[in-house]
C-alpha cells in the first residue's frame, strides 16, 4: 500500500505544479502559446512579469528548507499536506469561477504568495511521507518527483482552461488522504508521525555542500542549454514527458546499478543537449539522461543529513531554483553550460567518497553485500 500512496502523491504533485504554474501564467497575462514564434505572449510590463516569477520561485522553493526543518522538528507532515491541497485547490477553483486575476494588483499578488506557499508546503510534506517509505531506495523518490514536470508543462500551455479542474482535483486528493482508510491505514496519515531515521550520526557537511553545488550548477547549466529550434506545444509536452521518464528511471537505475551509474548519464546528457540541440529526438534523449540524477542527488543529501532528511530535501530544491533563476538572468556560451553539466556529474559521483557515515548511503545489493 505504500506504493499506492506514493503513486497518489505523485499524481497530486502533477496537479499542484499545474495549478500553481497556471495561476502564475494567468497573472502575468499569458493567455496563449503563439506560433510559429514558439513563445508565450503577454502585454504585461516585462519588469512586472519578472517580479512575479521571482516572487513565485523564491517562495515556492526558497521556503522549502525552513518547512523541512519544521517537519523534522515536529515529526508531523500530514497537517501541512492537507492544508496545501485544500488551500491551493479551493483558491484555484474560486479564481477559475471568477475569471481572476485580470491584472497584477495587491490581491492577485497575495494569491500568488498563497499558491507559492501551498506549493512549498506540498513538496516538503508529501516528500516527507515518500522519504519515510523509501528506506535505502531511490525509486520511490524518482516516481514522486517525476510528474511535476508534466504538471508544469500543462500549466504553461493550458493555464486558463485547466485551472478550475486542477483545483477540484487537488481538493479531491485532500479528501482522499483524509477519509480513505485501508487495512494498514497507509492512506490515512492524519495522525501519522514521520518516523525519525534510525541513524545516530552527525551531519556530513562536506558532501552536502558538494551536492548543493552540483544541484546549483546543474540547474544553471541545464537551463542554459535550450533547444536550438522553434518550439511547439507538442514538443513542450514531449520534453516534459522525457524529463518525467528520466527522473523515474534514475531512481530505479540507482537502486539496480548504483549511484555512479547514474552520474555517468550526465556527461552523455551534456553531449546530447549541447550538440544535438537541432535534432528533437536527440535533444529529448538528452533530457531523459539529464534528469536521471535528481532522485539520486536527493537520496545522497538525506545520507548527509540523516536526522534532517526533510530539511535536506528543501535545501536541494532551493539550490536548484537559484541555479535556474541565475540562468534566466545571465547568458553564457554553450561550452560553459556544457562544462557545468559535466562538473555536476563529477560532483555527484565524488560525493559518496566523502561520506563519513557510510552506513547511511543508499546502495545497491549484490550477493549479500552493499555497494555504492
Amino acid at each position: 500500500m505504500a506504493k499506492l500512496r506514493t503513486a497518489l502523491l505523485s499524481a497530486a504533485h502533477l496537479l499542484m505544479d499545474l495549478t500553481t504554474v497556471a495561476f502564475v501564467y494567468i497573472l502575468i497575462g499569458v493567455r496563449e502559446f503563439t506560433l510559429p514564434e514558439g513563445a508565450w505572449y503577454s502585454e504585461r510590463p516585462a519588469l512586472a512579469i519578472a517580479a512575479c516569477v521571482l516572487v513565485y520561485d523564491l517562495l515556492a522553493f526558497g521556503l522549502q528548507p525552513f518547512i523541512g526543518a519544521l517537519v523534522d522538528g515536529k515529526k508531523r507532515a500530514a497537517p501541512l499536506l492537507y492544508g496545501s491541497l485544500f488551500g491551493a485547490g479551493i483558491a484555484a477553483l474560486v479564481c477559475a469561477l471568477c475569471d481572476y486575476p485580470q491584472e497584477i494588483n495587491a490581491l492577485s499578488v497575495a494569491l500568488l504568495a498563497l499558491f507559492s506557499l501551498c506549493n512549498a508546503l506540498f513538496h516538503v510534506a508529501a516528500g516527507a511521507f515518500v522519504i519515510a517509505e523509501s528506506e535505502k531506495k531511490s525509486a520511490p523518490l524518482g516516481v514522486f518527483v517525476s510528474l511535476g514536470a508534466v504538471g508544469v508543462a500543462l500549466g504553461r500551455l493550458y493555464a486558463p482552461a485547466l485551472l478550475g479542474a486542477a483545483g477540484i482535483g487537488l481538493a479531491g486528493f485532500g479528501a482522499v488522504f483524509l477519509f480513505l482508510k485501508t487495512g494498514d491505514k497507509v492512506l490515512c496519515p492524519h495522525f501519522a508521525r514521520i518516523a525519525a531515521p534510525p541513524y545516530e550520526t552527525e551531519a556530513d557537511i562536506l558532501p552536502l555542500a558538494l551536492l548543493a553545488f552540483a544541484v546549483f550548477v546543474r540547474g544553471f547549466g541545464g537551463s542554459a542549454l535550450p533547444a536550438g529550434y522553434e518550439l511547439s506545444p507538442l514538443f513542450v509536452l514531449l520534453a516534459a514527458l522525457a524529463a518525467a521518464f528520466g527522473k523515474a528511471a534514475g531512481g530505479f537505475l540507482a537502486d539496480i546499478a548504483g549511484v555512479r551509474a547514474v552520474a555517468i548519464c550526465l556527461p552523455v546528457a551534456a553531449c546530447l543537449l549541447a550538440f544535438g540541440a537541432n535534432w528533437p529526438a536527440v535533444y529529448l534523449m538528452g533530457l531523459v539522461l539529464f534528469n536521471t540524477s535528481m532522485p539520486v542527488t536527493l537520496w545522497l543529501s538525506f545520507a548527509a543529513l540523516p536526522r534532517l532528511r526533510n530539511t535536506a530535501f528543501g535545501v536541494m530544491a532551493c539550490f536548484l531554483m537559484l541555479g535556474s533563476v541565475l540562468a534566466m538572468a545571465v547568458s553564457v556560451p554553450m561550452w560553459v553550460s556544457f562544462a557545468l553539466v559535466l562538473l555536476s556529474g563529477a560532483a555527484i559521483a565524488a560525493a559518496p567518497c566523502l561520506f563519513k557515515n557510510k552506513s547511511c548511503l543508499p546502495m545497491r545489493r549484490k550477493k549479500g553485500e552493499y555497494h555504492v
